[in-house]
């Protein structure tokens, strides 16, 4: 069993990302998959499911020199599964607290068009799943133009 639907998936380092249709990765780099990221991502769809990987399934064993490898000269793009923990529900608190720990944590990439503390504050007033993806998009939108005469 899969997230499906729009969903919002939150990792480590401030990692937050809005997706319209819940698309499986299937492709990574052998260093994103030695990573841990996939392992840390959390799926927050729009049915009030939250999704925790349980496992990445690579095509081979991670060992020092498969790593060292990745990181200095030969990093091949591999397939991988990522099989999912049943999902629980979740409140949209917890997916706020989840959003603003994200924006707390980031590294001017939620920031990028937007300051953090008007971004809180609009993660905060959304009443629903719909509201905070549209805090998304609105986030990812460059606002130079709001103040020009």
């Amino acid at each position: 069993m899969n997230p499906e639907g729009p969903c919002f998936k939150v990792g480590p380092s401030g990692y937050v990302h809005f997706s319209p249709q819940y698309l499986p990765v299937r492709m990574w780099t052998a260093l994103g998959a030695f990573s841990g990221f996939a392992e840390k991502l959390v799926v927050f769809d729009r049915d009030g499911k939250k999704w925790q990987a349980r496992v990445v399934d690579l095509p081979f064993e991670k060992s020092w020199w498969r790593v060292l490898l990745a990181h200095t000269v030969y990093n091949p793009t591999i397939p991988i599964t990522v099989r999912w923990h049943e999902p629980r529900s979740y409140t949209l608190d917890e997916l706020k607290q989840a959003y603003i720990r994200a924006v707390d944590e980031d590294d001017d990439i939620l920031t990028q068009f937007v300051e953090a503390e008007e971004l809180k504050g609009k993660i905060a007033a959304a009443n629903s799943f719909d509201s905070l993806a549209d805090v998304y998009q609105w986030m990812r939108t460059d606002h130079g133009d709001e103040y020009s005469v």
